[in-house]
């Protein structure tokens, strides 16, 4: 099937609209409170972006996060939780392309999942609920409309950017995939491994959307985090003017491996070594890993270099926090 031939597998509006409304509300939302239905006041409802490249660790950061904003926010109803591809098995094609052409069923149907997760956020504003979407940022401008969406709803946004280097992620990828982890699943989408080139236009579109984030200014605070919720970079809103959000994010890919990041990358290597379906893919990871794996430990690096890595912590209206950059508000202003 040629590539341009993708088009043809675009949903018309009304049809997708329609998609929307008689099946993936029901479905994916069936616990929504009416758009009348007002929650005890508590300031602007929350907005949390964690955005990271195929493989960075979103799906384990975002469990992390949603945890901590059922007990922060307090809210009677739980925060929903957007992810694009969920929406992928919704499309009329999909089933039949998975079968068919598996290659293809991403692209083919990513258009119309990328739609409904627009449509998703919009629902969630009209109810004023808190909300995380995870997104990997293969389409920046996606992730620019969703800011937009949340910021002139005059929802409080923060966002999570992952600094994950890219042999990190490529390896992160693999182990989903042969391990069979649930970090490969989205919703009830089967297990895959993701293409290369997905990877790389994912790990390349994040730099697009932190540099979206220093230009716009519409985040109320956004920080940037290793594996393992190491926090190296942090701004609020009242610091956006001089924001090197991206600058950032680049930066912290090439900083050497922690122990423990080295620790972890060598077992896993060790491990998906010996199945000779993973060979070539894990001598190419192997290759990229070695400028990163320096003497010493890049936890403790040049400190003129490297900021030092303090772990995420959550926000709550209890003690003053200001200066700690490792703090997640959840739209709140002290450290727990």
């Amino acid at each position: 099937m040629p590539s341009h031939s993708l088009s043809a597998h675009h949903l018309a509006s009304d049809t997708s609209l329609h998609i929307f409304q008689s099946q993936i509300l029901p479905a994916e939302f069936p616990h929504l409170p009416s758009p009348s239905h007002h929650a005890p006041s508590r300031g602007r409802p929350l907005a949390v972006l964690t955005v990271g490249q195929t493989g960075a660790g979103k799906t384990r950061i975002s469990r992390t996060i949603l945890a901590a904003m059922h007990v922060v926010r307090r809210d009677a109803k739980a925060p929903a939780h957007l992810i694009a591809d969920t929406y992928k098995i919704y499309h009329p094609d999909y089933a039949r392309l998975i079968l068919s052409a598996p290659h293809l069923a991403s692209a083919a149907t990513g258009p119309d999942a990328r739609r409904w997760l627009a449509m998703a956020a919009e629902e969630v504003v009209r109810r004023a609920m808190d909300v995380l979407v995870e997104s990997a940022c293969r389409h920046p401008a996606d992730f620019e409309d969703l800011v937009r969406i949340f910021s002139e709803a005059n929802y409080r946004l923060e966002v999570v950017l992952l600094a994950v280097p890219a042999p990190l992620s490529r390896l992160g990828i693999l182990v989903r995939y042969y391990d069979k982890l649930p970090e490969g699943q989205s919703g009830k989408l089967p297990v895959r491994l993701t293409p290369q080139t997905v990877h790389d236009e994912s790990y390349g579109g994040l730099v697009g959307a932190a540099s979206f984030l220093d230009r716009s200014g519409l985040a109320d605070q956004v920080i940037v985090v290793r594996r393992g919720n190491m926090v190296v970079y942090g701004v609020d809103r009242a610091q956006m003017d001089g924001a090197r959000i991206a600058e950032a994010l680049i930066k912290e890919r090439e900083r050497p491996l922690t122990r423990d990041e080295l620790k972890t990358a060598v077992n896993d290597l060790s491990r998906l070594s010996k199945l000779k379906a993973a060979d070539e893919q894990v001598d190419l990871v192997r290759h990229m890993l070695s400028p990163l794996t320096v003497e010493g430990d890049g936890e403790y690096g040049d400190e003129q270099r490297w900021p030092v890595l303090k772990p995420l912590v959550f926000g709550n209206d209890g003690r003053e926090a200001e200066g700690t950059y490792n703090v997640l508000r959840l739209g709140q202003m002290g450290a727990l």
